[in-house]
């Protein structure tokens, strides 16, 4: 009998020695800190690249106080840096195709916006000098760089032919989906002639019609951008 119970104690510190491992084991593994979860791929969106903009045009994109340079050029449309000034005065829009590969150079987009010098010094048409600006705007798009269709300013000499033409022209923009600038109803009277104080010449806008066809640049461009 002695002999049995003295084998069982010898027992009991194995047995609390393995219950103390166990405890021990459990105690490991409940307080062990979780493995952090490894990083996934970046959500960061990278800002895209300006878009170009350049013009092709007489001389209303390039005159001082002109529609461009208080926009883009200066670099005030969200989203879009100044390209190609390609302005050429007193020039139809016929004569305008020789500049076709100057203004499409950097690629990006081209405002065109011409068949003012088509009315006033040819006297052609609007019908006629319509037709002219679309073959300008075609000569674009063969160069692989995206058009955009620019109003052209009202005239105190021929304000119903200079109506006339917009409105061909912005039609014909929407047949052939190309964006149609809107730059001239701001400072256009309900006859075609220019509002009053916006014009000193008649021809081109001043200072304030200027100012008035830069906003529009502004506050349409980005939208047509995104068409």
């Amino acid at each position: 009998m002695r002999a049995a119970l003295a084998r069982s104690l010898a027992f009991i510190p194995v047995l609390l020695l393995l219950a103390s491992c166990s405890a021990l084991g459990m105690h490991d593994a409940g307080s062990s800190p979780m493995a952090a979860p490894s990083p996934g791929p970046s959500t960061a969106t990278i800002p895209a690249a300006p878009t170009v903009v350049s013009v092709l045009g007489d001389s209303h994109s390039g005159f001082p106080y002109s529609w461009y340079r208080l926009s883009v050029g200066d670099s005030l449309v969200p989203g879009t840096s100044p390209g190609v000034l390609s302005s050429h005065p007193g020039r139809t829009s016929v004569e305008l195709r020789a500049w076709v590969s100057e203004a499409t150079a950097r690629g990006g987009v081209v405002l065109v916006q011409a068949g003012t010098n088509d009315i006033l010094r040819d006297g052609s048409p609007p019908a006629a000098a319509a037709a002219g600006v679309e073959l300008l705007v075609r000569d674009v798009l063969a160069r692989h760089v995206r058009p955009v269709l620019v109003s052209v300013p009202p005239s105190a000499a021929h304000p119903a032919s200079t109506v006339q033409l917009n409105g061909i022209l912005r039609s014909w923009a929407a047949v052939h989906g190309v964006p149609w600038l809107d730059v001239t109803s701001a400072v256009t009277a309900p006859d075609g002639r220019w509002l009053p104080g916006l014009s000193s010449d008649g021809v081109h806008a001043n200072e304030a019609g200027g100012a008035l066809m830069a906003l529009a640049v502004r506050d349409q461009l980005p939208g047509l951008l995104r068409l």
